[in-house]
């Protein structure tokens, strides 16, 4: 089961084309005075030599020290929000120790080339909440996570998505992470309501919102053991997230309009992904299929984060994904289908199913029947394909959602401010979207 309440960081992607050597001899100094970056650039390293503590200021949004104070000598990795707009832009980053300041100028060019084909680059933070140790579902083997973002990226990259989902290297503090795009957290809990996880106004979760990464930057995946759900006595449900919200002037159909997170970093109640722990280690190898498959599961969740709704309607086809390029089936008329065929099978003696009989369903709008192949279905599903409609939906989310990492065609504070869960989003926002279960069968790739 599949749900769903429906920024930039930190790739170091050396492409500076300026870089003056400064020769102050003062006992502050910085390595570089001016810097003009490509619109590929998402970050910078500037060395720091001073002779006791210092602090970094930015006078612009979209460059920023991830560092804002130091002491003594330091690499200072700065972040970089590509410059998407038909402006170029400057700005000016001071170091200051005492009565001394050092100014580096930052620039960058107007963007020349096709918005549809710049790659998005997402960092991303998996937050593994864990209440023992020694439970490697809870905990999580280190260099796990790294091979199932490989695996999302290559779905997405097949289909030409533009867009890299990259383990984040700092936290929002400029430390640099120990195991790339993985932060641990001890919990008092051994199993959590996703539902409850990502509501808005619960009184109890605002806790596990300040583990949050700035949402500017970066998507948030929370890793943990879901509890039981109501009707749902398997605990199969693998994953949940929000759905992604845009400004007022920018709308986006089936998407919630709202001006109130524009410039927000963090809010009240966790906002991001969430992945059921039961199934992390769930895979996939080269020509077999699992339906369980950590890979598509991450991947249709992220979907979600991006604006994708599911390519079925929960009953009756009386709703879409608000694409016309995809495929609509009807979830009860599928469920009725699946009971009958396994049960027909296992009756004839039957113990392994064809993906292809498993995955056909009957389109709402033409009533013929197709194989479902969409990474926004669900259940039985070959899940490697997403449309063209799809990517454009998930362009208009990269360009105007406001929480949402990467470079932005609106204006407005792409660094966010708001203290760690202060940011309060109306209980409408991030709405939820039932996502059915699977049933565990033995599947043949055929």
């Amino acid at each position: 089961m599949k749900k769903i309440f429906g920024i930039l960081l930190l790739t170091t992607v050396w492409l500076m084309t300026g870089c003056t050597k400064s020769d102050d001899v003062a006992e502050l100094t910085v390595g570089c005075e001016t810097f003009t970056w490509s619109s590929d650039v998402v970050l910078q390293k500037v060395q720091v030599t001073a002779s006791g503590s210092w602090r970094a200021e930015s006078d612009v949004y979209w460059c920023a020290p991830i560092k804002k104070k130091g002491e003594g000598n330091m690499e200072l990795p700065i972040w970089v929000s590509p410059n998407l707009t038909g402006q170029a832009r400057q700005g000016k980053i001071t170091i200051t120790q005492g009565s001394q300041t050092r100014t580096i100028n930052v620039s960058q060019p107007a963007f020349g080339g096709s918005l549809d084909d710049y790659v998005y680059r997402l960092p991303v933070v998996f937050h593994i909440l864990y209440k023992d140790k020694n439970d490697e579902n809870q905990y999580v083997k280190k260099g796990h996570i790294a091979k199932v973002l490989t695996e999302v990226n290559k779905l997405y990259e097949n289909n030409h998505m533009n867009i890299v989902f990259e383990p984040a290297k700092y936290n929002d503090d400029g430390e640099e992470l120990e195991e790339p795009g993985v932060v641990r957290h001890e919990v008092t809990f051994d199993e959590y309501s996703p539902n409850e996880f990502l509501e808005a106004g619960n009184e109890d979760n605002g806790q596990y919102a300040k583990f949050a990464q700035n949402l500017k930057k970066y998507i948030n995946v929370y890793v943990f053991r879901f509890s039981e759900q109501e009707g749902n006595e398997n605990n199969d449900a693998l994953g949940i997230s929000n759905l992604a919200i845009v400004p007022k002037d920018h709308p986006l159909d089936s998407l919630y309009a709202t001006d109130v997170a524009n410039d927000y970093a963090y809010v009240a109640s966790p906002w991001g992904c969430c992945i059921n722990s039961d199934y992390i280690y769930e895979w996939q190898e080269e020509g077999q299929f699992n339906p369980l498959f950590i890979g598509t599961t991450l991947a249709h969740e992220l979907g979600h984060y991006l604006g994708l709704l599911h390519t079925f309607s929960e009953q009756d086809c009386d709703m879409d994904d608000a694409c016309d390029d995809t495929h609509i089936s009807d979830y009860e008329n599928y469920t009725d289908y699946i009971s009958d065929y396994v049960n027909k099978q296992i009756a004839a003696g039957v113990r392994t199913f064809s993906i292809n009989d498993l995955a056909r369903r009957k389109d709402c709008k033409t009533q013929e029947d197709f194989v479902a192949r969409n990474v926004m279905d669900y259940a039985y599903c070959y899940s490697d394909e997403f449309s063209q409609q799809q990517h454009q939906r998930t362009r208009h989310v990269l360009w105007y959602g406001p929480l949402t990492p990467g470079p932005k065609l609106k204006l407005y504070n792409t660094t966010g401010y708001t203290t760690r869960g202060n940011g309060k989003l109306p209980l409408i926002e991030g709405r939820v979207q039932p996502c059915p279960s699977t049933r565990q069968l033995v599947i043949s790739n055929e």
